[in-house]
């Protein structure tokens, strides 16, 4: 394609008539319009050169992305692993804290009919010593 266009730019400058007799402003018009085509096929592979740096830039740059976002998906996944095992770890506390509580609830209960019993025999022994001393006298 790029052929082609320069082709069509440079054909009639090509065909054109070189005058027989050279003279200085003949050229000085050769000159100027070789220049001119010289500077426009530079300019055309200067686009061209630039249009292939453009595709490989954005294709690069697609491709960091691309592994930035494999990189990042990595990290955030064990993060995530992280995270869930903090998780459990907390619903195994919270549930041995549920468990400790009932076993002490547990405890408390029976140590207070423990001390029921003791303050009722307490009582006992001391209705009984009141009547032995009762007794005795």
């Amino acid at each position: 394609m790029r052929v082609h266009t320069i082709a069509l730019l440079m054909g009639p400058a090509l065909q054109a008539p070189v005058p027989d007799p050279l003279t200085p402003d003949a050229v000085a018009a050769i000159i100027t319009a070789v220049a001119t085509l010289a500077g426009l096929a530079v300019l055309v592979y200067r686009l061209g050169i630039w249009r292939q740096e453009m595709f490989n830039t954005k294709h690069n740059a697609g491709t960091e992305v691309s592994r930035l976002r494999e990189e990042t998906t990595k990290g955030f996944d064990g993060i995530h692993r992280r995270l869930d095992a903090i998780d459990r770890r907390l619903d195994d506390a919270a549930e041995q804290r549920v468990t400790r509580e009932r076993w002490q609830a547990r405890v408390d209960a029976t140590l207070a009919c423990h001390d029921r019993d003791v303050a009722g025999l307490t009582q006992r022994v001391d209705r009984l010593d009141g009547a032995a001393r009762v007794e005795a006298a």
